[in-house]
């Protein structure tokens, strides 16, 4: 209370005071109060009058008790509450650090707690549902989240975390009606059209994806992101276009990914092999060899010594292949370019090439390429020409027992190793297989 405040309540007793002596000086005399017909008393008229403030004051004293009570109790609750919000929070955010160190049994007791205490907390229910899949859990997991969707509705999280554990257990479809449950919700968010577009295209629904896949590219704002957004619609464009197959339907879709992307050269792989289908080997021609000139992978390398070679031309490939080995140290291409150079029965030539990827050794090396197998490999194919097949054998064999296999592919992405080429890898990544060298 303040100076002024208690100079204030000393006044107005005074006053008060002062008026009741004032009335009982001038109004000595007794006035009768009547409580009932025939219960009264009398007092003077100032005895009266104060005894009406006394009541008064009394009165207003205790509705102030009483509101102040109930302003305690008030407080009082709503700190018990924030004490249990705040001890809920600790067990959630302790339990997680315990399930990111791998301490499951402590993550799930105090998890378990949060969660029966506060049951629509959406960050609980989603970590506990990467519990049960840190533990194998995948049917209680998909339980939880489900549980935690029909408390708290169509979170974009909790759907998004459902289409993951979907896809996990091969239900693209069940993954794809989250996702799109969710994108209602939050029809802008670029990660969950992404997500969209790949488990549509799990699904087999390919236009689906690539619809998907454009509404993300609109959604997104960055530069970086934008670009990737890009890349993986022109996947998507491809993968729909080889699902027609070698037809000219199919090649004209491939086309279009070409005109909107010429460097995805899985598309001019793709049109090669359906102009190669139609017997159109100009057509063929045409799109491995531009392809070629921008970068010289190693199935377009592949495929272009082996279209000429196939028509026992293979003379024709050479010019090409030369012309991808100018200016460069690049081991594929002249891999490429020796045994095209075998098969037109010019090994002393390939030779020579083989003895310039081995003076570049040491650069490749330095970069991490060992072209060692392929190169034994074509030394092989070389003495074979020359009629050794000791030699050849013994070269093979050589090839055989390298760091990995001859002129064998690998994902960029993740790095599995294959014999053959392929389009789609099972990590997802599309087009991304090229020669180890």
């Amino acid at each position: 209370m303040t100076v002024l405040r208690r100079l204030g309540l000393a006044l107005l007793v005074a006053l008060s005071g002062a008026a009741v002596a004032y009335l009982y000086y001038h109004n000595g005399h007794t006035v009768p109060l009547h409580l009932g017909s025939d219960q009264h008393f009398e007092l003077p008229l100032a005895l009266h009058l104060l005894g009406a403030f006394a009541l008064g004051a009394a009165l207003v004293l205790l509705g102030g008790a009483l509101r102040a009570g109930a302003s305690g109790l008030r407080d009082l609750r709503e700190r018990t509450v924030e004490r249990q919000a705040d001890q809920t929070e600790r067990w959630r955010d302790d339990g997680r650090k315990l399930l990111w160190s791998g301490e499951l049994d402590g993550a799930s007791r105090l998890l378990s707690k949060a969660a029966e205490r506060r049951p629509d907390d959406c960050e609980t229910a989603l970590a506990l549902a990467e519990l049960h899949r840190a533990r194998g859990e995948s049917e209680t997991a998909r339980r939880a989240l489900a549980s935690a969707r029909a408390r708290i509705g169509p979170e974009p999280r909790l759907l998004s975390e459902t289409a993951k554990l979907a896809l996990e257990r091969g239900s693209a479809g069940v993954a794809s009606d989250a996702l799109r449950e969710a994108t209602i919700v939050a029809p802008a968010s670029p990660r969950l059209l992404a997500e969209l577009a790949s488990a549509l295209a799990a699904e087999g629904r390919l236009d689906d994806a690539v619809d998907a896949a454009t509404r993300r590219l609109a959604a997104e704002r960055e530069p970086a992101r934008r670009e990737a957004a890009r890349r993986e619609l022109v996947a998507l464009r491809y993968r729909a276009a080889a699902a027609l197959g070698e037809t000219p339907s199919g090649a004209d879709a491939m086309r279009r990914v070409l005109a909107e992307d010429p460097d995805f050269f899985a598309a001019s792989a793709g049109l090669a092999a359906a102009a190669v289908a139609s017997r159109d080997s100009r057509s063929a021609e045409k799109a491995l060899r531009e392809s070629i000139r921008r970068r010289p992978r190693g199935v377009l390398l592949e495929r272009w010594r082996a279209l000429f070679t196939g028509d026992g031309q293979p003379q024709r490939a050479l010019a090409v292949l030369r012309e991808a080995c100018s200016g460069n140290h690049l081991a594929a291409p002249r891999l490429a370019l020796a045994r095209a150079l075998v098969a037109a029965g010019r090994p002393d030539e390939a030779e020579g090439v083989l003895a310039e990827i081995e003076g570049d050794a040491a650069r490749l090396a330095a970069e991490g390429v060992d072209a060692g197998p392929e190169r034994d490999f074509v030394a092989a194919e070389i003495a074979l020409a020359r009629g050794r097949e000791a030699s050849a054998a013994r070269l093979f064999e050589q090839a055989a027992s390298g760091s990995h296999r001859p002129f064998g592919y690998a994902c960029g992405d993740c790095g599995k190793a294959s014999g053959s080429w392929t389009d789609l890898c099972s990590c997802g990544a599309v087009g991304s297989y090229d020669w180890l060298v």
